[in-house]
């Protein structure tokens, strides 16, 4: 009889073979260890980061959360769109509106920034071709 068959047989008054026998005769005893408790993963205290002038903040709540973002300053007509938008309650939909209305114009900031470099490189760049070509021609 193939294990499986003869485990079956013996254990006929039980319906699933293995599931209830005493720890020693469990079939994956070896492999079974006991559950060791959780160590805390999180610091017993969170350095707040020090605020610098110029970020914004929700005005719902009275002093910045223990860390925010300052990797992207507010800047152009957007930032002062933005300072606008957070100086109102988010309750309001002027607030939301404002901030959508900041992030088309930074868009567009964005846009007229790229086409001024390229304008800027273009000329030179052909600039340096035509001397190229001068200085190769003779």
């Amino acid at each position: 009889m193939a294990d499986r068959q003869r485990q079956l047989h013996e254990h006929l008054d039980r319906s699933v073979a293995g599931a209830d026998l005493p720890p020693n005769e469990r079939p994956g005893v070896p492999m079974e260890h006991e559950t060791r408790p959780l160590t805390s993963t999180a610091p017993e205290h969170i350095e707040h980061m020090r605020p610098r002038r110029g970020l914004t903040h929700r005005m719902e709540i009275r002093s910045m959360t223990p860390v925010f973002g300052t990797a992207q300053p507010l800047h152009g007509v957007s930032g002062v769109l933005r300072r606008i938008a957070y100086s109102t309650h988010e309750t309001r939909a002027r607030h939301w509106m404002m901030l959508l209305f900041a992030d088309r114009v930074n868009v567009l900031e964005h846009r007229i920034a790229k086409l001024v470099k390229i304008f800027a490189i273009v000329p030179a760049g052909a600039a340096a071709v035509v001397l190229a070509v001068k200085f190769f021609k003779d």
